[in-house]
């Protein structure tokens, strides 16, 4: 979960910042919360009879649902600032 923050802007820094995170977001095109959830547990269970094919699917064995990658979500962030700036006219 991505809290906002709604302070008044700085001069000369991004006016988006990340203020709080909790956990990581699922995989792209895991199916939705249910595929989620089922994602989780066939991971967590080395005996589960899809995990084989979710490892290959996902490239890993290794998924932590609570890793949160603050740089990432930085560069982001400033990369969201960055297009979202107004750009000055040219005078005519």
């Amino acid at each position: 979960m991505l809290e906002e923050n709604t302070r008044g802007r700085s001069p000369g820094l991004d006016h988006l910042s990340l203020v709080d995170a909790t956990g990581c977001c699922p995989p792209e095109d895991i199916g939705g919360p249910w595929g989620y959830q089922d994602f989780l547990q066939v991971l967590a269970d080395p005996q589960h009879e899809r995990r084989k094919e979710l490892i290959e699917w996902w490239g890993s064995n290794q998924f932590d649902p609570n890793h949160i990658d603050k740089p990432a979500i930085e560069q982001a962030l400033r990369a969201l600032a960055k297009k979202w700036t107004r750009k000055t006219r040219a005078k005519t």
